[in-house]
């Protein structure tokens, strides 16, 4: 099984190295990530201009562009035959209307709109802290193989949660969940004519049994997320 592994915190990120580790015991990886960190990018992508490749190893590749260009350049370009893309592991929550902003999410979510199957990984912190990365390899192990035996919806593609380190159980529970629908709670200070941004994620609105409750709760977060309803 062929793998291409993107993620929007850049090629150096840790949690794309411990991606790596992980998903290299299920088939062949190949690395096409953003040469920058680029964490909330959305579904940007450029065709203005043209894009710069560097090869920083065999199967490994730098591209000064944003996630959902990384897919495209590996799925038409630089790795043939791929068989899954896998993004992450991004470092904080894509939860609820997070997948609608996350660069993570749309270089799985462009994957999908060109016919491969995808899963996106976060960790969600309470806090931003340092924590041993190396933690979440097995998390993904795991994950990988409960999810790539499943049923996918075609344009379909997963997202996965990892709940805080400080919170979670060795082995976490799994918990196949919906997506929060309610909006970010947002906020601003004005401080010498500027506005800064206040909102408060871990005070998000949730219902009992969407992503957003069950990470919060110390669980594995996990939901199919299915293509735009088309509209007659």
């Amino acid at each position: 099984m062929r793998f291409l592994l993107t993620n929007d915190d850049g090629i150096h990120a840790p949690g794309l190295a411990a991606l790596q580790e992980a998903v290299a015991g299920f088939g062949e990886v190949h690395v096409v990530a953003p040469d920058e960190h680029l964490s909330g990018c959305s579904h940007q992508v450029n065709t203005d201009r043209p894009l710069k490749v560097t090869q920083l190893a065999e199967q490994r590749h730098a591209v000064d562009g944003t996630p959902a260009d990384c897919t495209r350049l590996g799925l038409t370009r630089l790795s043939a035959d791929v068989d899954w893309v896998i993004a992450g592991v991004n470092d904080g929550g894509n939860l609820g209307v997070d997948v609608h902003m996350s660069g993570t999410v749309a270089a799985v979510r462009e994957a999908a709109l060109m016919g491969k199957p995808g899963i996106a990984f976060s960790q969600f912190q309470r806090r931003r802290q340092p924590f041993g990365w190396s933690t979440v390899g097995p998390l993904v192990k795991c994950l990988m193989d409960e999810l790539l035996p499943l049923p996918l919806e075609p344009g379909g593609f997963w997202n996965v949660n990892f709940p805080d380190p400080s919170e979670r159980d060795p082995e976490p529970e799994i918990v196949f969940c919906t997506l929060e629908r309610g909006h970010l709670p947002v906020d601003y200070e004005l401080i010498d004519g500027q506005y800064h941004y206040r909102g408060s994620y871990q005070e998000r609105p949730h219902n009992g049994s969407s992503d957003v409750s069950v990470c919060f709760s110390g669980k594995i977060a996990v939901t199919q997320i299915l293509p735009p309803v088309t509209v007659h």
